[in-house]
């Protein structure tokens, strides 16, 4: 049997979602398709009437479908009245497994036999298990349309105080919906007796990648070379977002840094809300930065900041990435997409809370420092790449260089983020084939790839929950070799990160009254 997702339907957004993913996929399905063709079927949109015809098939031969309530309507007995979701909270026992909240921020419709992840009225919202002969997983929204939207809000994020820290990000959680797809896809080949397959996120047999993004608004000399310090102490090399306006003067010290990426974080620390002083304002740091000996092929927006008008800003600057939590945070790289079409400079999402965010929360040091190490524990447990931001301003150099330290204790291969951005694109461009062959599977690449571009990428591959082996992408599985994977589990409390707070909202009014955008 092959191990490859077929695709029903047309969504850029579903596209990325299974890219990050890294299974095979095959699209457009053809109707006449065996039942072997597909571990598991992806359906996106209404489905016209053949489209249904062959998933009623393929589900009584025992296939898996995934999709929202809306595009499988078709196979349902009946789904709900339509219903505004906030968001999605998992329980102890929830058949998709890896979650946290997941902020949804839409109308939906909730399928008639729900039984996994609670809205926030505390009703199941989610479908998860036999279906018309096979397995299914439905759920009110659809995750394609979900990585289309581009709204940010302030939000708060979980931690062991009582105060939470927070930061405008985007306003649907893209990273928790990754995890949906990635965890629904688990479940359904499982369910079906048959191993889960899917490219690593990270470079040959890496646990897990390590990077510190520095954005350098107004930072002095002093303070740079503090951290810069701390860079070369750590083996950790910075990857350094230059508010050039305020370096003006001293530009040359960061060409004279060595094993550092150097990017662009605009000359004037603002955003404009204007496409030509926007474009403006990138032009001149760019400008500033080339005469300085300084070339920049990265890029992070003041704030965090991300709209279609300045995602096509940035996309004509020619960045080969940039990163912005108002467009994703916490998630593998991806290419933004809109209603309003593609966009063509990657995404590096990052976290987004920095010690800013706790001092503005009142955290101490020693406050900090847990935060950060159980933020890593849940991204290592989880796959997400360790990515942290600073500020040179907010100091705190003993936290910084615990959080270099624990990160490298962790295992994680340290990196620039242009480093991973190279390689995710290698990644990216392979089309692997995964095939069950007796008790192993088979991994190839198909069609014509650099052997170089697929000698660092490996295979995860899991039988069943909690158990994975790891193998190159060009050598395969002898269905052997197992290691325990540590589960994720939420905290039990998760839903107080969306819980209002007096004292917290006041201060977060406070913060956008000092940004320089609307």
């Amino acid at each position: 049997m092959n191990l490859r997702v077929g695709m029903i339907g047309s969504s850029p957004g579903w596209e990325e979602l299974l890219s990050q993913v890294g299974v095979p996929v095959l699209h457009p399905v053809p109707p006449d398709s065996p039942p072997g063709t597909f571990s598991a079927v992806v359906a996106t949109g209404r489905l016209k009437e053949d489209e249904a015809a062959f998933l009623r098939e393929y589900l009584r031969n025992g296939g898996a479908v995934l999709g929202s309530s809306e595009s499988l309507a078709g196979l349902l007995a009946r789904t709900g009245d339509p219903v505004r979701l906030s968001y999605l909270a998992p329980e102890a026992g929830c058949r998709i497994r890896g979650l946290s909240l997941l902020d949804v921020e839409r109308t939906g419709s909730i399928p008639r036999e729900a039984n996994c992840l609670r809205t926030n009225d505390n009703v199941y919202a989610v479908f998860a298990g036999e279906l018309l002969g096979g397995l299914a997983v439905v759920a009110p929204f659809d995750p394609g349309e979900a990585m289309e939207d581009f709204r940010a809000v302030e939000r708060y994020f979980y931690a062991r105080q009582e105060r939470l820290p927070s930061e405008r990000v985007s306003r649907v959680g893209k990273s928790e919906v990754l995890h949906f797809v990635r965890g629904a896809l688990e479940y359904l080949h499982h369910g079906r007796g048959i191993p889960f397959a899917c490219l690593s996120p990270f470079p040959g047999g890496a646990v897990n990648v390590c990077a510190s993004r520095i954005d350098t608004d107004s930072g002095t000399p002093e303070e740079i070379d503090e951290l810069y310090r701390i860079s070369s102490e750590s083996g950790i090399p910075f990857t350094w977002f230059l508010d050039v306006g305020s370096h003006r003067s001293w530009l040359a010290r960061f060409a004279e840094m060595e094993r550092q990426e150097i990017g662009l974080h605009c000359f004037d620390h603002r955003i404009y809300l204007d496409a030509a002083k926007d474009e403006e304002n990138i032009r001149r740091g760019l400008s500033a930065m080339k005469e300085s000996g300084l070339a920049a092929s990265s890029f992070a927006a003041p704030f965090g900041f991300w709209s279609p008008d300045f995602g096509r800003a940035i996309d004509r600057a020619g960045f080969r990435y940039s990163s912005e939590f108002a467009w994703a945070y916490d998630s593998l790289p991806h290419y933004p997409v809109t209603r309003s079409g593609r966009y063509t400079t990657m995404q590096m999402p990052v976290h987004p809370i920095a010690i800013g965010s706790m001092r503005r929360s009142g955290y101490t040091p020693a406050q900090m420092i847990q935060y950060f190490h159980d933020v890593v524990a849940g991204k290592l447990s989880r796959r997400e790449p360790l990515f942290f931001y600073h500020h040179p301003g907010h100091r705190q150099w003993d936290v910084v260089r615990d959080l270099c330290d624990h990160m490298r204790s962790s295992g994680a291969r340290p990196v620039t983020l242009g480093e991973y951005a190279a390689w995710w694109s290698a990644r990216r461009a392979l089309r692997p084939s995964f095939r069950v062959d007796g008790d192993s599977v088979v991994t190839s690449i198909e069609g014509v790839a650099p052997v170089a571009d697929a000698c660092d990428v490996s295979v995860c591959i899991s039988r069943k929950e909690g158990e994975e082996i790891l193998v190159p992408l060009l050598e395969g599985d002898t269905g052997k070799e197992r290691r325990r994977v540590l589960p994720y589990v939420s905290a039990g409390d998760i839903t107080r990160i969306r819980e209002f707070d007096l004292r917290g909202e006041i201060g977060r009014r406070f913060t956008r009254l000092q940004r320089r955008f609307p």
